[in-house]
């Protein structure tokens, strides 16, 4: 079984404030910290440093080598990462403010991939191999489509959560993976109440599996025939960026081993709290000794 993350890739050019920018208003920051990002490069960092060998497949810009350099440094393997020497890479405007983000997002060479590049690498993989995949790149129904051709197990991280989401072929996903306002939109329930969204994805999606992330209230697995919570570790968040990148990244590397739902929503609940207590995104991704 080979691993598959065709995601995205960003500089994260982080401010921390004082409080959110207010319409109109220009303000100083009180520190700024420049570090790599994307919620694909995250979550390949997070899957390989919960025990997976991963391969990201994405599109870097002229100012990318770098991320190649970053990647490989961890042991990710970069053999379907492609640099783009004509266009600049994405980047992410990020707020944090007593432990809260808020980010603006620009895709660059992120949003310029296309059906040739997708068939150059799917072309590696086959039946049993697994797909993840966020919603920060382009050719997304291309990608399922191809991988669903192949026989490949799909995860699909929603997140940013828009109306694209619906073009794409749900039916052809496995795995869904959702934060709290991801499921709501998702299942397109009007409630608030967690049991309304669980009920609404349970409907709706009722042949797939669906983890969701509700902060400090923990998380759930919502699959054919059961729920299972999680409580969340109490700590005092310092910045919550990569926190769900944590999350999906240790929980799928747990679940693809030994489908042990319980255990793969222990870790990951572990890893992302320790990812709260850090600055910065995959910087603050902890090593699986630190779970131990």
């Amino acid at each position: 079984m080979k691993v598959l993350n065709f995601g995205s890739l960003n500089y994260d050019h982080v401010y921390e404030v004082d409080h959110f920018v207010l319409p109109g208003e220009t303000m100083s920051s009180l520190s700024y910290m420049r570090g790599f990002g994307g919620k694909g490069l995250n979550q390949s960092i997070a899957l390989k440093k919960a025990g997976l060998d991963v391969y990201h497949a994405g599109r870097v810009g002229y100012d990318g080598q770098d991320f190649i350099d970053y990647l490989n440094k961890y042991g990710v393997k970069t053999d379907y990462l492609l640099k783009d020497e004509k266009n600049a890479g994405g980047h992410a405007r990020i707020e944090v403010c007593r432990g809260e983000n808020r980010i603006v997002l620009y895709g660059g060479a992120n949003q310029l991939i296309d059906e040739k590049q997708v068939d150059d690498v799917l072309e590696h993989f086959e039946e049993g191999d697994v797909l993840l995949l966020q919603n920060e790149i382009s050719s997304m129904s291309y990608i399922i489509r191809k991988a669903r051709e192949l026989g490949m197990y799909i995860a699909f991280n929603t997140a940013p959560m828009n109306e694209l989401v619906f073009s794409y072929p749900l039916d052809l996903i496995d795995l869904f993976i959702v934060n709290e306002t991801e499921g709501r939109g998702l299942s397109e329930c009007d409630s608030e109440k967690i049991e309304d969204i669980i009920l609404a994805l349970k409907e709706k999606y009722a042949d797939k599996e669906v983890v969701m992330t509700v902060g400090k209230d923990g998380s759930y697995y919502i699959g054919k025939d059961m729920v299972v919570y999680q409580k969340a570790y109490p700590v005092t968040a310092v910045d919550t960026t990569a926190a769900g990148d944590t999350f999906t990244g240790f929980f799928l590397a747990s679940y693809l081993k030994d489908k042990d739902v319980k255990k793969a929503l222990d870790l990951a609940a572990k890893a992302s709290s320790i990812t709260v207590q850090g600055k910065g995104a995959a910087d603050s991704i902890p090593e699986m000794k630190d779970l131990l």
